[in-house]
């Protein structure tokens, strides 16, 4: 496919001004010539009308006694009017009685009939030739005796027509001079505000909401430029927001709450939900231990490697509880691969905090242990709290379940319910459900330990993994 010629708004704006400048002036010059030759025929059909009256009443008399000399004469007085060439007197038989020149009477000029019933000016023009013939019939009473015929130059009527052309020219070429320097001039004008706005349009997509431009003037530029302003402010602010919703869910599910924010239910509303809580295990040991700057270097230091995971596989941080946090995975939408992606989750956890560990053991520093617990279940998911400060997060007994199987997972230990267990895939190792009391449950709660993962490089068959429950595992504390 060619690539379109990209032409700037800049160089559009100054041609089509231009071009309406120059179009402008073709057409007023052809007005003018138009115009300038309808006048010229007008003055001289009149000036030949009362010219040949005049005239026509002075050689009455001569051409009814036919004297020549005198028509001669009369007619060389006349000759003198300015564009006047040549006038012709001819009889009622059609002979020449008269002749300005007292020569050869032109070609073109014979050819011509001389009116013999009407009263009415005769009048010829010829472009070719550049004369005009105006002929007229001469009574004596009502009585036709000759005709009259003059031949006008248009030689002096031309002269005035080129003083008007160059004058029209002239001024047209300053016209269109002024009209180009006013196309540049408005074309920066308006272009100068927009390139302005294209940059700082290219700045924010970079990412750059710091940008405010100054005012242009009081115009439409200026309305675009305020509007500009406001918008970029509404963005910055709705980055602001994004950026502190992505410290609470994923950059997946923030960009879907932004997009859909119908799927946040302001009342609350009842929905399934994979819950997980980490702790760390003996941690007030390890805050008696260390000093309180050690204790934050710590839990930062984990956190930092714990919640970048949680985001990854599209979950949501709730709480941060100090020495722990609850992760939800399924808000604002449960989708059925919620529970798989949790199982991922929490696997993916004890791997990175072995690899932080390692590296703190390496350099001589702290380590702590976590215990992890996960449940599914039904949950109250909406923003809890008052008018002043609000919390989107999930309530109910799944929450409470499980931060009870927490508690009772030891050091490295994901313990998960039974129910969740059979909501994933073969791929996961489970020790056989063991029975615990949990407090605020009337009968106790199914729960398996995690015992390892099933790659899907070394068996690609969900059938031939092995079955979860003949493994034996050891008892789970009260």
């Amino acid at each position: 496919m060619k690539s379109r010629v990209r032409i700037g708004l800049f160089l559009k704006i100054f041609i089509l001004s231009s071009s309406v400048s120059l179009l402008a002036m073709i057409t007023g010059y052809a007005l003018l010539e138009t115009q300038m030759d309808r006048h010229v025929r007008d003055i001289l059909k009149n000036e030949s009308r009362l010219f040949l009256e005049e005239l026509s009443h002075v050689v009455a008399v001569p051409i009814l006694n036919e004297d020549r000399l005198t028509i001669n004469d009369i007619l060389r007085t006349y000759s003198h009017h300015d564009g006047v060439e040549e006038i012709l007197v001819h009889g009622k038989k059609g002979d020449l009685l008269g002749d300005s020149l007292d020569g050869q009477v032109p070609s073109f000029l014979q050819q011509v009939l001389a009116p013999r019933d009407t009263r009415s000016l005769i009048f010829k023009h010829s472009e070719r030739l550049e004369y005009d013939l105006a002929s007229k019939t001469v009574f004596f009473g009502k009585v036709p005796i000759g005709t009259i015929s003059i031949y006008f130059s248009d030689k002096p009527y031309l002269a005035v027509q080129k003083e008007i052309r160059a004058s029209f020219l002239a001024l047209g070429i300053v016209g269109m001079f002024l009209s180009f320097a006013g196309s540049f001039f408005l074309s920066r004008y308006l272009t100068r505000p927009i390139q302005v706005l294209h940059r700082a349009t290219m700045s924010l997509k970079e990412g750059d909401f710091s940008i405010r431009l100054n005012q242009f003037g009081r115009d439409e530029l200026g309305d675009l430029v305020d509007s500009f302003n406001s918008m970029v402010k509404e963005l910055r602010h709705k980055e602001l927001l994004q950026n502190a919703l992505i410290r609470y869910v994923s950059k997946d599910m923030a960009e879907r709450i932004i997009l859909n924010p119908a799927m946040i239910h302001l009342g609350g509303i009842r929905q399934e939900v994979v819950v997980l809580f980490a702790d760390i295990r003996n941690f007030t040991r390890l805050t008696n231990q260390l000093s309180p700057e050690q204790v934050v270097a710590i839990l930062n230091d984990y956190y930092d490697s714990l919640i970048g995971v949680v985001f990854h596989y599209q979950g949501s941080i709730n709480n941060i509880m100090g020495d722990g946090f609850m992760a939800v995975f399924g808000i604002p939408e449960f989708l059925p691969e919620h529970p798989e992606t949790a199982m991922e989750c929490a696997w993916a956890l004890n791997l990175a905090i072995q690899e932080c560990s390692g590296k703190r053991r390496s350099k001589g520093l702290p380590v702590a242990e976590f215990g992890i617990g996960i449940h599914v279940g039904d949950g109250i998911v909406g923003n809890i709290g008052s008018g002043a400060r609000m919390e989107y997060t999930v309530v109910g007994q799944t929450v409470n379940i499980a931060s009870r199987i927490e508690t009772l997972a030891r050091p490295s230990e994901i313990l998960v319910s039974q129910d969740l267990v059979s909501r994933v895939s073969r791929r996961f190792l489970f020790s056989e459900p063991l029975p615990v009391p949990l407090k605020g449950l009337d009968k106790p709660a199914l729960v398996c330990r995690l015992l390892g993962k099933q790659t899907e490089s070394s068996d690609p068959s969900p059938d031939s993994f092995p079955a979860r429950t003949p493994v034996p595992a050891q008892p789970i504390p009260s």
